[in-house]
Parts: structure tokens; sequence; C-alpha cells
């Protein structure tokens, strides 16, 4: 018991240093991501500054350099926005169906009581005591034993009416006290038994309780969404602070240093106060993004790797559009950042990132409406059309339509504003060319980052599933057997995934590969067994057991030396968990040393799979094999075949490690039937049996 305590507490301390650690390392990267911003900000946006007191006469225009926000009137709005939410609160119907039980089965209770004939009064009394599931005085109980029937029936009725009266209104706790009053109100106001009827209003009162329950998840939802609703009160950019032969005024200068315009003795500090103020937006950004991250996109919230990724492309865009501005402002190259989130991690988080990141290059750049508006578009439309990309001419042509959206954008301002057309056709060339050098940024960063952040695209897993690939190449010709195996296990696998909405495309490419570990051994696996010469027959099973599940390492170390993703090697590792080899465990079992077989030598001693696509490949593997088991397998057989396996691995508990549901498993399993029922639709019907398969 003692080692258990202390392997308990050994457990929990490691959790503990896991979550310390991994919120260290998310406040690391958003801390960098911040000071990389705001670096940017300052070498980017640093204002030229005015020696200038209250009284001189400017000698020229001076303009807000940026739009500033007003945070005090700011944080005024949302905090009045949210006041003004109110507090949720849910009925829950079972309350009534609960009470107006307890009172029947009070009733019933004291009715079985006052019917035996066989025990005094004080008996009875202690009986309920007992046995009564409302706590009343003994004088409460003696009254309720000595009352007539009649008059009980009565009361029964009116307890039952007026809760069912208070019931079908709703009851919060802060209106219990007040329902309580209704009560006491409504029996004194009877004109018959007053002292039942103070009982009555004693029971209803004990009995009654709230039906409506404070709901702080809904409640604080709806005021998230008004505080994100609340827009910012806002200095707007290149409002004119003071005129050309003007006067300075006091307020005109107060402007100016607010604006870290003034170069005195108080510029270092409203210079702090400035940056201050773009540290602020920096943080809301930054803030809006960990909030999307932790609400709505939880795999990439726990996956520091990707969120370093987002943070590094936001400071990319930043650089490249603070040197892009040196050319043209219109020279949008933001959507080529937006499309390498969309491909790399997912594309609702490239838009969140476009938009913010779109915000802040227009106040670093000074930016007018028009771009801003520009890089949202291009930007969105970028990550919306290289969503789930398999060739590298969809960036292309997204990189087209990316060009084509911004020179739009362009032009209808242009024809709003009444632009020169010369500089209107100037701007939206600047713009078609950031769309065609989008795509072309997006094509040449795709490897490099597929690489140093071990993420896998959609382009990848396709290029991994070309049949040139080495390792596929040397599996048709050393293992042909295990070739035509992975084959059809990927279409098994890759069908299932497209029923339940996992990555189809990974379970295809991860079924390839799941076992090129047995290029190491071929022909001790019996689909590449050509002839009837089996080498298992001159080993022992233990023997033969350890070189089976050794495929699984093998084909780890082979996936690790050619830089396969991790991802895929996971399901290498994971294909068959820690499942049992039953052909050799029943074959060591019925022979002489069978009393020295332990169920744990004939296992895997590998991790049960971890995730949906590992789970599908496992179980399509299983499949696979079953089938290939069957002489002439029939639909109903292959059905039944199918559902077993998968019940066996639930009951082995090899899926207790992915999310998948009951539901799920259902769809794999009609995915299955459909895909096998296309090879061994013309078989004929056999007996319903399950034969006993190993999942080599």
């Amino acid at each position: 018991m003692a080692n258990k305590l202390r392997n308990l507490k050994n457990v929990n301390e490691k959790v503990k240093n896991f979550i310390k650690i991994d919120l260290t390392t998310k406040s690391l990267i958003f801390f960098g991501l911040f000071l990389a911003i705001l670096s940017i900000f300052v070498i980017s946006t640093a204002p030229q500054r005015y020696d200038i007191n209250v009284g001189d006469v400017a000698i020229e225009d001076i303009y807000a350099p940026s739009d500033l926000v007003d945070k005090t009137a700011t944080e005024i709005k949302i905090k009045a926005a949210e006041e003004a939410v109110q507090a949720v609160y849910n009925l829950d119907r079972t309350v009534q169906i609960d009470i107006q039980k307890k009172i029947e089965t009070f009733f019933s209770i004291l009715t079985e009581i006052r019917s035996i004939v066989d025990v005094d009064n004080n008996q009875k009394l202690q009986l309920m005591e007992q046995q009564s599931n409302i706590g009343l005085n003994q004088g409460d109980y003696k009254a309720l034993l000595k009352a007539d029937t009649v008059e009980l029936n009565k009361l029964k009725d009116k307890i039952l009416y007026i809760t069912n009266q208070l019931l079908n209104e709703n009851i919060e706790e802060a209106k219990l006290n007040d329902r309580r009053e209704s009560i006491k109100e409504f029996f004194n106001n009877l004109t018959d038994n007053s002292e039942l009827n103070k009982l009555g209003a004693d029971l209803s009162i004990i009995i009654i309780r709230p039906n409506m329950f404070y709901d702080e998840e809904a409640t604080t939802a709806q005021r998230e969404e008004a505080r994100r609703n609340v827009e910012q009160v806002i200095i707007k950019k290149d409002s004119k602070i003071i005129t050309k032969g003007q006067e300075v005024t006091a307020h005109q200068l107060s402007l100016l240093e607010a604006f870290g315009l003034l170069d005195n003795g108080r510029s270092n500090s409203t210079a702090f106060r400035l940056y201050a103020g773009y540290s602020l937006s920096i943080m809301a950004g930054i803030f809006i993004l960990i909030l999307y991250c932790n609400l709505f996109a939880r795999k990439q919230w726990e996956n520091n790797s990707e969120l370093f990724l987002i943070g590094l492309i936001i400071v990319i865009s930043l650089i490249a559009a603070a040197g892009a501005k040196s050319i043209s402002v219109y020279l949008i190259l933001l959507p080529a950042f937006s499309m390498v989130i969309s491909i790399m991690i997912q594309p609702k988080i490239a838009i969140i990132t476009n938009i913010i990141t779109a915000v802040f290059i227009s106040m670093i750049t000074g930016l007018n409406a028009e771009v801003l508006v520009a890089m949202l578009v291009a930007g969105i439309s970028g990550a919306l059309l290289v969503h789930k990309t398999h060739h590298r001419g969809t960036i292309v042509l997204a990189g087209l339509v990316v060009s084509v959206m911004s020179v739009m954008i362009i032009i209808s301002f242009g024809l709003i504003n009444n632009y020169d057309t010369r500089i209107m056709l100037t701007n939206a060339m600047f713009a078609f060319v950031g769309g065609i050098l989008s795509a072309v940024l997006t094509i040449g960063t795709l490897p490099f980052l597929e690489a140093t952040f071990d993420i896998i695209t959609p382009i990848k897993l396709l290029e991994l599933s070309n049949p040139n690939q080495p390792l596929l190449r040397r599996l048709l010709i050393e293992a042909p057997g295990t070739y035509y195996h992975s084959i059809l296990v990927g279409n098994l696998a890759e069908a299932a995934a497209e029923e339940i909405g996992a990555n189809s495309l990974l379970c295809r490419i991860g079924a390839y590969y799941h076992d090129i570990g047995k290029l190491k051994r071929p022909y001790f696996f019996k689909e590449n067994q050509i002839t009837k010469d089996n080498p298992h027959n001159k080993i022992t099973p233990n023997l033969s057991t350890l070189i089976i599940t050794s495929h699984v390492k093998d084909g780890v170390d082979l996936a690790t030396k050619n830089k396969l993703p991790s991802s895929v090697i996971n399901i290498i590792r994971e294909h068959h968990g820690n499942t049992l080899v039953a052909y050799f465990y029943h074959k060591a079992m019925n022979s002489e040393v069978a009393e020295a077989v332990t169920e744990d030598k004939f296992r895997y001693n590998f991790p049960r799979p971890q995730s949906k696509e590992a789970a599908i490949v496992m179980l399509a593997d299983s499949v696979e094999a079953y089938i290939r088991s069957l002489t002439e397998p029939t639909q109903n057989q292959v059905e039944q075949g199918v559902r077993k396996i998968i019940k066996d691995k639930l009951q082995d508990e090899q899926l207790d490690k992915t999310d998948l549901t009951l539901k799920d498993l259902d769809l794999v399993v009609k995915a299955f039937v459909k895909v096998l029922a296309g090879i061994f639709h013309d078989r004929i019907e056999y007996p319903e049996t399950i034969k006993d398969i190993q999942a080599d």
C-alpha cells in the first residue's frame, strides 16, 4: 500500500512539473513574441519630434502620426457592456418531478404506517421518524398519525397544488424565501383545519427548492462576446494637431506629448508612454490569439512547436511589411504568411492571425483603409483557398486569386474616392505583384518550415505516397506481400477516416509505411512467404514472437533514419499497441513448457494508439489480416469479423487513449465493410464463423 501511495505521489509530481514546464514554455513564447513585435514597432514608427512650447508659433502643420487608443474610455465601454449582460439561468424541469415524487412517497409511508394495527402509537411514531424522507418534529408526526384520512388526502392535494403552482414559475435561490412566504400565505388563507394547514405549510416549505440554476459558463461567454464587440475609442490618424502659423496651446502641446512628438526634457517619458500605448495594442492582439487558441484550437494550444511557429510567422510578416513599404505600401505580402499557417496548421488560426497581423502592419506602416481591407480580404482568401491543398499548383492559383482580390479592393476604393487613374493603376499593379510574390514565398518556405517544425502537410503526405519513394520501392521489391497488404490497409484506413472526420490522408500514408520494419526479415511474415516452408516452424514460439514484435521497433528506426514525419512514425510505433501475439501465445500454451508461459512475453511492448489516425490504422491492419485468413469471405462474415475485431480491441483497452466514440467505431465498421464489399462482392454465402487471426 505504501508503494502504491509513493508511486501515486510521484505521478502527481510529474504531472505538476509537466504543467509548470508547459506553462513556462508558453509564457516564454508569447513574451518573446511581444518583445519582437514591440521592437519592430519602435524601429519602424519612431516619429519626428518637435522642440516646441506653449505660445510658440508653429512653423509647419503637425498631424497625428497614428491612431491612439483612449484606454480609459475603451475600458469603461467594455465594463459597461459586460455589466449590461444579464446573468444566465437554466431551468431544471426534473426538480418539479422530484418534489412531487417526494410528496407522494412521504404520504405513502404515512398511510402504510397508519394502517399497521399490531403496534401502538409510539412505535408508529418511531417508524415515521426512521422511514420518513422529510424531517419533521415529533409533534408534527403525532398530528399526522392522528389526523383523519380524508383530511390527510386533502392536505396532500393542497401540498401538491401549491408546490406545482410555484414550480410552474421560475424559482431562483434568491427568490426562494419569497416563495416560502407565498406558501405560508396560501395555507393561512385556508378556512379548514388550521393545525394540518400549518403542517402543510411546514412540509411545503421544507420540500420546495429552486428550479433555476446559475449558468456561469454561458454568462461568462456572453460577457466575453460583449467585451469583444466593444469598439475602441480612437484618436484618428492624420488628424491635424497644429496648423502652421498658429500659436501652440497647452491642449495641443498635451496632444503632442501624448503622441510622443515632443523633444524636450520630458521626451523620454513621453516616448515611453507612446510605446506603452503600442504595447497595449500588441498585448491586446496577442491576448486575442491566446484566447482563440485556448478556446477554439486546443490541439494547437497544447503544441508549443506550433505556437512558436505562429509567433515566428507573425514576426517575419511584420519585418517583410516594414521592408516592403520602402518600395510601396501596396506591395502586400501578408497573404503568403496567411497561406503558410493555413497549410501547416489550420485555416481558422490563419484567419485570426491574418486579422491581428494586418492591424499590426497598419500601425507600423501607416497604411490607409484600402490597404488594410486589401490585406484582410487577400489574406483570408489565401487561407481559405489553400486549405487541405494537395498540389503546389493550388498555391499558385491562390496567389493569382489573392492578386485579383487585392486589385479589386484597391480599384474599388480608388473609384469611390475619385483617385487619379494613373496613381490608382500603379497601386493596383503593386498589389497584383504582391499576390504573385506571396504564392512564390509560400512555396519556397513550406519545405523549410515542414522540416524545421516537424509539421506534416497534405503536400508532404502526397509526396510520401509516391511509389518511387525509397522505402515504398524497397517494400515493393523486397516484401511485395507486405506492400500490397499496406496498400489495402491504406484504402481501408482512408475510407474510415473520411467517415469520422479524421485526417484521411495521414491515415493512408501511415498505413503505407506502418509495416516497413518487415523489410529487415520479410520472409518471417506470412504475406511474403512464397513457398509453404514457414521459418517459424523451426524456432520456438518465444523467438517467433520476438521476431514478429521487433518489426515495430525496426520500422520506427527505419522511419527515423529516412526522416519521415513524426506523425507517421507515431502510427508505426502505435499500430499494434501492446496487443497479444495470439497465434504464438496459443502455440506456446499447447507446448510442453506451457506452465512457464506468461502472457506479457507474447505482447507487443509499444504504446497504445494516442490518436484517431493511429487507432484507425490498427483496426484496418487487423481487418485486412482477418480477411486474408478467410478462404471464401462473404459479406456477412466480413461484417461480423470486423465488428468482433473492434470489440476485441476495445476489450483489450487498445483504444482507451484515443477519443473515438462508439458512433465513430460504428462508422468505421461500415466504411471497412463498404470497401471490402467492393472486393469480395461475388462470394458464396458460408456459415458465420470468426477465425482466430494473427495481425502481423
